[in-house]
């Protein structure tokens, strides 16, 4: 079993410390991606997040120095229609997959040579070999990275080991950098909001006493957890004191509220409960919205047909539609919902 060399090892505290003190809205800069790129060396680095239901890019940024003026609007067609489909790692990382993969993990470099993927997508750019890591997600929002090398030698397996050891601390920047982002938009907007709005904002003291809750925060804390005055709730105090480094989930009938913590600021955020659905539902639905039949579904998440039917089935009477059609819209619409 590989395993990192103690120079590796420091480096990778470095990088992670570094990071970590940079805290920005946005956490992986095209700087950033030029200090991934010292851990594992590559031609090209970048890190790109995409909407692989409704099939529309999220983000997509390039290390410095590696920005390219190519025509955007051609490499998502092909990507689109080809790529996202035939791309081994791609698929993989579909499936619910997300360690470090080489493209040659899958293919030869005679397959990956005789290919239409290497016709229409890396030969054009120079490309012969290719490792990706991807961060956990859900299919509406997947986050990639992706390191290509022009010529030389392949990736090793040391690099795959510093992008697994990596992926973790990667996953914690992107969602500290969400966080960040949302508290600023809800301290933003504090002055004009409504009781109603499903974004609330708690400043606590030094003795962890509620400094400021705002309108929403004030009712949250009500229906959530029944609590009244200045005194933080039994179990925000009890999630504070354990260290409050993962959200706090907690449920009301059909809603869930989930409250996070950064610096002396609690954000919560209220949302329908996952839409009702379970997460296998939601990764049926998912297929389902990129057009793909029941039988392709059940290959792809190694199901069987009749248990892919059967989701399908539960999804409709959830969703209170009838047809495929009309949970795919109902589905989508629900997505927007989450993401705004």
């Amino acid at each position: 079993m590989a395993s990192l060399a103690s120079r590796d090892a420091e480096r990778l505290l470095r990088f992670v410390a570094e990071a970590g003190r940079i805290g920005g809205d946005q956490p992986f800069t095209p700087e950033l991606l030029v200090e991934l790129g010292e851990l594992v060396h590559a031609d090209w680095v970048a890190y790109c997040e995409l909407d692989r239901v409704r099939r529309s890019p999220l983000a997509n940024i390039a290390r410095a120095g590696d920005e390219d003026d190519g025509d955007a609007d051609d490499v998502d067609d092909v990507f689109w229609s080809i790529v996202i489909d035939e791309h081994p790692v791609c698929v993989r990382h579909q499936q619910g997959h997300f360690e470090a993969l080489k493209l040659s993990d899958f293919l030869s470099q005679r397959e990956l040579h005789a290919s239409r993927l290497f016709d229409v997508w890396f030969k054009p750019s120079g490309i012969e070999y290719e490792l990706n890591v991807a961060i956990p997600s859900p299919l509406w929002h997947t986050k990639t990275f992706l390191f290509d090398r022009a010529s030389g030698r392949d990736f090793t397996e040391r690099d795959r080991l510093v992008l697994d050891t990596l992926q973790p601390y990667l996953a914690d920047l992107w969602a500290a950098a969400r966080t960040r982002r949302l508290l600023k938009a809800a301290l933003a907007s504090l002055d004009g909001a409504e009781e109603s709005s499903s974004h609330g904002v708690i400043l606590l003291s030094a003795d962890r006493e509620v400094e400021f809750a705002s309108a929403p925060a004030r009712r949250q804390l009500r229906e959530f957890f029944g609590a009244s005055g200045r005194a933080i709730p039994p179990e925000i105090a009890d999630w504070l004191e354990s260290g409050a480094t993962s959200r706090l989930a907690r449920r009301s009938g059909s809603r869930l509220l989930t409250v996070t913590r950064e610096g002396d600021a609690l954000l919560l955020d209220e949302r329908l409960r996952d839409t009702l659905l379970t997460a296998r539902e939601r990764e049926v639905m998912a297929w389902v919205a990129r057009g793909k039949t029941n039988p392709e579904i059940a290959r792809l998440l190694w199901l069987a047909p009749s248990t892919v039917r059967k989701h399908l089935e539960n999804v409709y009477a959830k969703l209170g539609v009838g047809t495929r059609t009309a949970a795919v819209a109902r589905f989508l619409g629900l997505l927007e919902a989450e993401a705004s």
